[in-house]
């Protein structure tokens, strides 16, 4: 039997364990670069993997090269389910986890850490040039991703900075390296550190930190995140509205309107405070949202958010699968502080639900405003956000009566 030949035996053991009951219907070998798994024994929800031949990734050896590299191109197909679904499946996951949550823990030193749509260019390039320690980050990211990182942070172009690929990674590793720049400035904060939480992408930077997800893994993790989220993002030309000024309920009333004219699906995807909501839909039913906002029901203002697709929704299902295989690889550690996660606002601390929450992130719309309310009612005096942009810091001092904030630092 031939290399080549053995390898593809090998993936598919691999790929039979990960499965564990679920039955792969075929595996058939399209080239030399390609592999096609048929997930479920269905013939509709599919994923195709291509790997690179030349790669470094491969399963067997990443894990003994500590991820040299991770040029693995990811394909998903076209298969969502409905948002009904989607929203019954979450709210079964959401009542099985909650044995797992800290009820006991204190928010008194809280770090926060940005998500997509914070990106900029030249972010972090000061704390490169001037942190030794940071720019060991950044170095030990670029032999990850397989380009110099900073060459792209520092160059861009805005457009190429919003490809989930590129602005996942990126976002991950400069929260990383102001991490590391604020524990060589102010140890005393960092060891007195009681609390992370993370906006959506944030959450992996936030359980680094925490202790559970080492940073290499963590590199490679995002990347392919953002791939498989850009995937699904170019199979369904969405776009995301926040709407500032609206309470739920007319939340509501606006989206049964767009529905009902434009005969349309438009999800809640983020809530970011009482009255402010991140909305998605079709583009053209967007406009027409975008509009209705301000016109019937006198929203503050609307804002385009500078993502690529329908993050935080059913749309995102096909990318769920492609995650969960890279979690499986991947060991997540004891945290040495709880963790909040965005899908119900609570505190974790055990990796393996963890894992289970991340991937039910993809899909579940993020509670930003429990999560920050959750903060507040814990003791909070004092927090860092650690990266590009102040989203966190922003909406804490919105919902905060005594309107406290965290610290911007990159």
């Amino acid at each position: 039997m031939n290399q080549m030949y053995y390898n593809y035996f090998l993936i598919i053991l691999l790929e039979l364990y990960f499965l564990g009951s679920q039955k792969c219907r075929s595996y058939v070998v399209k080239n030399d670069k390609t592999l096609f798994v048929d997930v479920h024994n269905t013939p509709h929800k599919k994923i195709y993997l291509k790997r690179n031949s030349n790669s470094n990734t491969h399963n067997n050896n990443r894990r003994k090269t500590h991820i040299k590299n991770s040029n693995t191109n990811i394909e998903v197909q076209n298969r969502i389910i409905s948002s009904k679904e989607n929203e019954a499946y979450i709210n079964k996951k959401i009542d099985e986890f909650s044995k797992y949550r800290i009820k006991d823990f204190s928010s008194k030193y809280t770090f926060f850490f940005p998500g997509q749509g914070e990106q900029f260019v030249t972010m972090g390039l000061d704390t490169y040039n001037t942190c030794k320690e940071a720019k060991d980050i950044y170095d030990r990211a670029s032999k990850i991703l397989g380009y110099n990182l900073m060459d792209v942070i520092k160059n861009g172009p805005e457009e190429k900075l919003k490809d989930s690929e590129i602005a996942q990674p990126s976002i991950y590793t400069v929260s990383i390296a102001a991490f590391e720049k604020l524990k060589k400035e102010n140890s005393d904060i960092v060891n007195n550190l009681n609390l992370c939480m993370g906006y959506s992408l944030g959450e992996y930077a936030a359980l680094t930190v925490a202790g559970a997800l080492p940073f290499e893994e963590g590199v490679y993790l995002t990347k392919q995140r953002g791939i498989s989220m850009q995937k699904c993002a170019q199979l369904h030309k969405m776009t995301t509205i926040a709407v500032v000024g609206l309470t739920l309920d007319i939340i509501h009333k606006l989206i049964e309107d767009v529905n009902k004219e434009m005969d349309d699906d438009i999800l809640i995807v983020s809530y970011m405070t009482d009255k402010k909501f991140g909305l998605c839909g079709k583009s053209e039913s967007m406009e027409y949202l975008n509009t209705l906002a301000k016109e019937k029901y006198k929203a503050v203002f609307t804002k385009k958010l500078q993502i690529s697709g329908a993050f935080h929704s059913a749309y995102m299902f096909p990318a769920k699968s492609v995650l969960e295989k890279v979690l499986k690889e991947i060991n997540f550690k004891k945290m040495n502080v709880p963790t909040l996660s965005n899908v119900d606002g609570f505190a974790y601390t055990d990796p393996n639900i963890i894992k289970q929450l991340l991937l039910l992130q993809l899909t579940s719309p993020i509670k930003i405003y429990k999560c920050l309310d959750t903060i507040l009612q814990n003791g909070y005096e004092t927090g860092y956000e650690l990266g590009p942009g102040t989203i966190n810091a922003n909406l804490l001092r919105d919902v905060s009566k005594k309107k406290k904030t965290a610290i911007p630092y990159i």
